[in-house]
């Protein structure tokens, strides 16, 4: 009798366990587990990033007894994770359902990794692939040879990128066992990353100075590959590439709706770009972009385009996730109430331009009202603008002594201290008059200015007129004259 009930309580629970397998199976769990050889017993991490934006991650932290790990957790759909173990990482692609059987060796994760289980044959692809092409996806080294080639010769550089790929992809020996969703993330990732370069050509290239004033546009021809109606692909966000992407493509186009001009304010180019995502972008690919732009850039533009934004976000974020992170960044932003200008001048005499001069004084432009003004925003920890300052000194140095009378040459700092900043000034024995804004890119001055990059120069004549927000460098031969006609 004894020995029939424990066969029945066995038999229970082998029921059970096939039930609890399928259920798990059922829910789309999806199981990583493995052995590491020499491992110390501390554990690996696995990091899921839902949203993109490496903000609210879910991280999993997996003890290792006795060489070996093992975990059970639910996707929403497939997904590229990250698997470390004592500071070495690599991504893993796995969709729900999927188990992952890792084996590798302490201290040589990418060397000695070898996969197992359903998910295998789409991840031993990934790691040879990502290896192969290493070089083809990494931005700094294409974007150097943008700089370096012309557009033609660019191109060509990039098909042949692309077409490797693809060949090799092609032609793998183990193609059959890939996922049909592997499959479709191949190709974005291979489709998207020669897109991506594509439209960032013109864009870094336009960017390497700021002497150049425009942007060149893509010939027609180059663009044919490019179905700007069906750029939207929420099934693509997993890929890096198309996120990638996403930015040069709204950045690209946005330029095209100025004319191929480079924006010189940060909104005019943020409201550009939010028709652009709202003209070709839907559901997470318009949210992810969105969210990440406002992010990024969001304390840099006019508060009420932000709030005009982040309200039509809203009606399309169902969830309030990615307008989550917008609002806790950006919420008192969007609240404050900058001072009023008017067209081709400032009110330079409002409170909001109190500064703080080097004897301890409070001073504002208006102090100087009667004469002109060449603003310089620096900070001590900016390069370019140090650079600039023996330009600066031999400008002084050409006015006569009656000019030198009615030129201010006026220094102000972003810096964040008192200190830092007098620091700098006592160093770099600059003529002229000095004051400090501290905060950096939150400093009411370059708050008020739209600064979003130092150094950054304004030119104001004798009446307190704003003559040019975007004032040129000292080093500019055009400079001098620039100051000298507005003394007549």
């Amino acid at each position: 009798m004894i020995k029939k009930f424990i066969m029945r309580i066995v038999f229970l629970i082998l029921i059970l366990s096939c039930l609890l397998v399928k259920l798990n199976y059922a829910q789309g769990n999806t199981t990583v587990f493995g052995t590491i050889e020499n491992a110390s017993n501390d554990s690996i991490i696995i990091t899921l990033d839902k949203y993109f934006l490496s903000k609210k991650q879910i991280i999993y932290k997996i003890p290792i007894k006795q060489n070996q790990f093992s975990i059970e957790f639910q996707l929403d759909r497939n997904r590229i994770i990250d698997f470390s173990y004592q500071g070495q990482q690599i991504q893993l692609y796995v969709e729900p359902k999927d188990n992952l059987e890792l084996k590798f060796v302490a201290g040589q994760l990418s060397e000695t990794i070898v996969f197992s289980g359903k998910a295998e044959a789409n991840n031993q692809f990934l790691k040879i692939f990502d290896a192969k092409f290493k070089d083809d996806f990494s931005s700094n080294l294409i974007e150097e040879k943008m700089k370096s080639l012309s557009l033609d010769l660019f191109e060509i550089s990039l098909f042949d990128n692309r077409k490797n790929e693809k060949e090799f992809y092609k032609n793998y020996s183990g193609s059959k066992l890939f996922s049909s969703d592997f499959k479709i993330y191949i190709e974005n990732k291979i489709k998207y990353n020669y897109l991506n370069f594509l439209l960032s050509f013109p864009i870094v290239n336009a960017n390497k100075s700021t002497a150049i004033l425009s942007v060149n546009p893509l010939p027609a021809i180059i663009l044919d590959v490019l179905d700007k109606k069906n750029v939207s692909d929420n099934g693509a966000m997993i890929c890096e590439s198309y996120r990638n992407f996403l930015t040069f493509f709204v950045t690209y186009f946005a330029s095209e709706l100025n004319e191929f001009k480079k924006f010189k304010e940060y909104t005019i180019s943020t409201e550009k770009k939010y028709v652009i995502a709202r003209d070709f972008l839907k559901e997470q690919a318009f949210l992810y972009y969105l969210t990440k732009f406002l992010l990024e850039n969001g304390e840099k533009t006019n508060p009420e385009t932000v709030k005009r934004i982040y309200l039509e976000m809203v009606k399309e974020d169902k969830t309030g996730e990615y307008t989550g992170f917008v609002n806790e960044k950006l919420g008192a932003w969007m609240k404050t109430k900058l001072p009023k200008t008017v067209e081709g001048k400032l009110d330079i005499g409002s409170p909001e331009f109190t500064m703080q001069g080097f004897n301890k004084k409070e001073l504002s432009l208006a102090d100087y009202r009667g004469k002109v003004i060449y603003v310089d925003f620096w900070a001590s920890w900016c390069g370019p603008c140090r650079e600039q300052f023996p330009y600066s000194k031999m400008l002084h140095e050409q006015l006569s002594d009656k000019q030198k009378k009615e030129v201010i040459f006026l220094y102000i700092s972003i810096d964040n201290t008192e200190e830092i900043w007098k620091q700098a000034v006592n160093n770099l024995k600059l003529n002229g008059e000095h004051a400090l804004s501290p905060g950096g890119w939150n400093s009411v001055v370059a708050k008020y200015y739209q600064i979003n990059s130092i150094p950054r120069y304004i030119l104001i004549d004798k009446k307190g007129n704003v003559v040019n927000a975007n004032a040129t460098r000292p080093s500019d031969e055009g400079t001098l004259q620039d100051i000298l006609k507005l003394l007549n």
